[in-house]
């Protein structure tokens, strides 16, 4: 038994002992039927808050008016949330119950939670279950069902319908019909629209890009959705790409790219799912070959994205600057000559760049070779493997990615040309990094110095 679920078990025992239930009830529960590691443990008893803050002397008020204590039985164990059972009253602000009741029935708090697989409880000594909605034969078949009605629980806290898709692509399950129903209801749309913070819908959305599985079914399935939380997403459901190097539509095309990134970074993922977001607003049909063309899509991409997290969504400064990074170059021609991989990293970061082959790559296996094109088509995929080859051999050379690897600094400078602290220093610093990136020069000290005698 691990120490987490060993100090929860104490913490149910002095309840118990006291004349109380106590319960284990939430994730905890239903990831342990999975056999998946939890996180933390939530405690629920018909103790209320006033006799849980007797029973415990180290214990912290954490949500007094919804009925949650904090509480420990040691100063060396973590803190756990043991909340009364309870009965929730309206939710106006689609988050918090404006009133709650407490109550002796477990059963009643079960009802009030969002989905079956979340309304199990476990007696955390005798091991027993209480699973009145049956969440154990969802979890078991796959399924993922609201407890009770489907709709007013959605309308309660419609982040709900985003944790219902984010259930569904982390565990491959299945939506249940009514369940499915009530999210695409434009009553709970438009509450989702109205009620939820950018920072909670955001949350969300992490966990469904990092995840590691598949998003493209719910995000097809749920083109709604994603365009309520999105809306700049909307032009792109259903937009043909009428070009010969397309299989899919717009929108499908960005979700086999999402997927298709093999990796769980977020900045990586989000920039897939934004990176032909522009696409629509830069379509230009030509008339004598009847495709479209799509040129300075990436800029509008970039631009349209920045709108995204300036009203959508909620980044911090550092994801938001690589994400859009990431879609500005996203359709970058892919040159494996040493300098320019070089230059690359130089007006980015190595890790910049590595991203950016991921989602290159990606984006490149949701293509199709033209009629007529396969040597096109195969030589852009032949520099893809020489780029991904080469840029290790030029990280490897320990090269100047910025004036500070330079061989030589300011003083060098001063001292060679017998000149004081000035302007000129520094573009002279530049004007040898510059070389060095150029590869008319190598990044060593006498070779540097040498230069730097011509540049005075």
């Amino acid at each position: 038994m691990d120490k987490m679920l060993e100090n929860a078990i104490k913490v149910s025992e002095v309840l118990i002992n006291n004349g109380y239930e106590a319960f284990l009830v939430g994730g905890f529960v239903r990831d342990s039927i999975m056999g998946r590691d939890a996180k933390d443990i939530d405690i629920t008893t018909n103790a209320l808050p006033e006799d849980v803050q007797k029973l415990f002397t180290s214990h912290i008020d954490t949500g007094l008016k919804h009925g949650t204590v904090s509480v420990r039985t040691n100063k060396d164990s973590e803190f756990y949330e043991v909340t009364t059972y309870r009965i929730d009253g309206k939710y106006d602000d689609g988050r918090h119950p404006d009133t709650v009741t407490f109550t002796l029935s477990l059963e009643d708090d079960l009802s009030r939670r969002d989905f079956t697989m979340n309304a199990i409880a476990k007696n955390p000594v005798t091991g027993e279950y209480v699973d009145p909605f049956n969440g154990r034969d969802d979890l078991a078949n796959g399924i993922v069902r609201c407890v009770g009605d489907a709709k007013q629980r959605f309308m309660e806290d419609p982040l709900r319908v985003l944790r219902a898709m984010r259930f569904a692509i982390k565990y491959g399950f299945a939506i249940e019909d009514s369940t499915k129903a009530a999210m695409h209801d434009i009553e709970v749309l438009d509450r989702l629209d109205e009620c939820i913070s950018k920072e909670r819908i955001t949350d969300e959305l992490r966990k469904m890009l990092v995840c590691g599985n598949p998003i493209r079914d719910i995000f097809m399935e749920f083109s709604d959705i994603v365009c309520v939380i999105i809306p700049e997403m909307t032009p792109c459901v259903n937009a043909p790409h009428n070009s010969r190097w397309h299989k899919h539509d717009i929108y499908e095309h960005i979700l086999y790219v999402v997927d298709g990134c093999k990796t769980k970074k977020f900045e990586i993922k989000l920039a897939a799912l934004l990176h032909d977001i522009g696409k629509p607003a830069s379509r230009v049909h030509d008339y004598e070959y009847n495709c479209d063309h799509f040129n300075g899509h990436p800029v509008k991409s970039f631009e349209i994205a920045k709108e995204v997290f300036a009203k959508d969504l909620k980044l911090s400064t550092k994801e938001r600057e690589r994400t859009l990074t990431l879609i500005l170059h996203h359709d970058d021609t892919i040159n494996a000559e040493p300098k320019k991989i070089r230059r690359f990293i130089v007006n980015t970061s190595e890790d910049t760049v590595r991203d950016w082959l991921i989602i290159k790559e990606a984006d490149m296996a949701d293509h199709k070779c033209a009629d007529g094109e396969e040597e096109k088509w195969n030589d852009t995929w032949r520099r893809l493997e020489l780029f991904k080859n080469t840029i290790d051999d030029v990280v490897a050379q320990e090269n100047a990615f910025k004036v500070t690897d330079l061989k030589v600094g300011g003083k060098d400078i001063m001292e060679l040309l017998n000149v004081k602290p000035g302007p000129i220093i520094g573009q002279i610093l530049n004007e040898l990094f510059e070389a060095v990136i150029d590869e008319r020069v190598t990044n060593d000290r006498d070779a540097l110095l040498e230069l730097a005698r011509t540049l005075a």
